[in-house]
């Protein structure tokens, strides 16, 4: 969200420097640029954990009441925008490719056995700017998809079927995005969820289905309504143009750095191999 940064970089910031206290260990000074460190799997322990007690504790004061319903049409509109958000993020990283770079000379002249798990799916993805697009592309249609109340569940399908393959990838090839892709993994199961029923009338037992018996969250005043929907434009809109513009910033210089070099390949230290035998 666009003026956000700060509030942000703080809640982050306070989250690490409890965690670290929790654990007796000084808090690093620099981010490691991993999403995977102990601090990290910790955070989530004390997330979930906040979540059981204060669930809990909700419950029990809160016992007399069967459900929440307009609280619970909020939390999925929150977890769709959340979700869509991110897989846009991702996505555009891919369309405008600065995810995956063009194989270098460096890795070019490095044998196969070298390459970490990671490096191998980075020379995988970059190898082909055009799979690569591929990619990118499965993962914005359905965050448009998710950005509309209509076809939410479509785009909650869609973004299951990616993060899962996305989240087997960091997990098998040692990426370091692995709590966060699952978090969105489960982002997407838990829009789905309420249809499940449904779903299975449909593609196991080949039955019928009801409409969605969901609440969405409905604006009460016309006026109201009319100026949510000019204000999820315009968020929409700075975040794609923001996002747009650092990715084909970032694309440049990416380009800039790594233009291939006009010279042939026998000066920059490589060299031909005789395919043929020297006697026949």
């Amino acid at each position: 969200m666009p003026g956000t940064v700060l509030l942000v970089n703080w809640f982050s910031r306070s989250w690490i420097l409890l965690v670290y206290g929790m654990v007796g260990v000084p808090a690093p000074l620099q981010p490691t640029g991993s999403g995977d460190t102990f601090s990290a799997y910790i955070l989530q322990l004390v997330i979930l954990i906040l979540a059981l007690v204060m669930g809990l504790t909700w419950s029990i004061f809160d016992r007399r009441r069967s459900s929440y319903i307009r609280l619970h049409g909020w939390l999925r509109v929150l977890a769709r925008y959340a979700l869509a958000f991110a897989l846009l993020s991702y996505a555009f990283s891919k369309v405008i490719p600065t995810q995956f770079i063009h194989l270098q000379n460096s890795q070019l002249a490095e044998s196969y056995g070298r390459s970490s798990p990671m490096g191998l799916l980075w020379k995988f993805m970059g190898y082909s700017t055009a799979y690569t697009f591929f990619g990118g592309c499965a993962e914005l249609l359905p965050a448009v998809f998710l950005l509309f109340r209509r076809t939410a569940l479509l785009g909650s399908l869609l973004a299951f079927a990616v993060m899962l393959n996305v989240v087997m990838l960091n997990f098998c090839y040692d990426v370091p995005v692995k709590l966060y892709s699952l978090n969105l993994l489960l982002l997407s199961m838990f829009l789905i969820l309420p249809d499940t029923s449904r779903l299975f009338n449909i593609f196991v037992l080949n039955a019928s289905a009801q409409p969605s018996n969901l609440r969405e969250p409905v604006l009460s005043h016309n006026s109201v309504r009319r100026t949510a929907l000019v204000l999820k434009f315009t968020v929409l809109a700075i975040f794609l143009v923001r996002t747009v513009v650092s990715s084909v910033s970032r694309y440049r210089e990416v380009e800039a750095r790594t233009a291939p070099s006009a010279y042939p390949l026998t000066t920059r230290g490589f060299h031909w191999i005789q395919e043929e035998p020297f006697n026949r």
